[in-house]
């Protein structure tokens, strides 16, 4: 018999694509298939037991001026809440998607023992989120599989990423701004992060972190100008420096992650971008 699988934030971009890959999922929803709000503990414990809980749900940096305590309340609450959903319905496993949080790193590739300094409120609610999860798991003896990922991209990303600016920019032949044209991210396709967390829902441990990436950076300028050559069209692009949170350079090291569960990406940037472009100009 299949697990069965509770999916927090799956009408959010990892989600969306996640629940197209998987079966026997439930979303939290309440009775009347409402989202429940994770931040209301009575209404969380309402929901149906599953075997294993992927929880994706969080409050993610956007255009609109929120309140940095939005990402605490969220983002810490819910995951609190989950994590006691999970000891009051004896859940056996959590797979919590947490976000880069390594801040400005003196030297690439990061791995998952690099120091944590997370350079902004969101990636800090995450940090505590993932503090929150190990007290769990060595009190209750669940077992937790933190994600970090790193820049993820690909179709239905509505969020304020380069990426997502790139293909409304294409769309609708407005310009974008590039802060820092020169600083280097690693990205990796959408497809390739859902395979690995579908790869992790067997995975034994009793407390695990992985970093998830392509294990290469480009730089930001470089991104825009293969969109241009996969689209054959012109970005208008506008440039800013800032120094605000500047990161030069962010590359993963996937070496964990490839041994332990036998995963490796397998499209390349510009096979993604690709991928996006046929998906958006149909």
């Amino acid at each position: 018999m299949k697990n069965s699988i509770l999916v927090t934030g799956a009408t959010g971009f990892i989600g969306k694509h996640l629940i197209k890959k998987i079966h026997n999922y439930n979303i939290a929803v309440d009775k009347n298939g409402k989202n429940v709000d994770l931040r209301i503990r009575k209404d969380v414990l309402k929901m149906k037991r599953a075997d294993i809980v992927i929880h994706l749900a969080a409050k993610i940096p956007a255009k609109k001026n929120y309140s940095k305590n939005i990402f605490f309340e969220h983002n810490i609450l819910g995951t609190l809440n989950i994590l006691e959903y999970c000891v009051q319905k004896k859940i056996k496993k959590i797979i919590f998607v947490s976000s880069y949080v390594y801040g400005k790193p003196k030297n690439n590739p990061i791995n998952e023992k690099y120091e944590i300094k997370p350079h902004n409120t969101y990636a800090k609610s995450k940090v505590l989120s993932e503090e929150l999860c190990k007290i769990y798991a060595e009190k209750y003896k669940i077992q937790i599989i933190i994600l970090r990922p790193f820049n993820i991209f690909g179709d239905l990303q509505k969020d304020n990423s380069l990426i997502s600016n790139i293909i409304k920019s294409i769309k609708n032949n407005s310009s974008i701004t590039i802060i820092n044209k020169n600083n280097k991210r690693d990205y990796l396709f959408i497809d390739d992060l859902i395979e690995g967390i579908i790869k992790l829902i067997d995975y034994k441990c009793k407390f695990e972190i992985f970093n998830i990436g392509s294990g290469t950076s480009y730089s930001l300028e470089n991104i825009v100008n293969l969109f241009e050559n996969k689209s054959k069209k012109k970005i208008k692009r506008k440039y800013k420096i800032s120094k605000e949170n500047n990161i030069p350079k962010i590359q993963a090291d996937i070496t964990k992650i490839k041994k332990e569960i036998k995963w490796n990406p397998k499209y390349t940037l510009v096979e993604g971008i690709e991928k996006i472009i046929v998906k958006n100009t149909k």
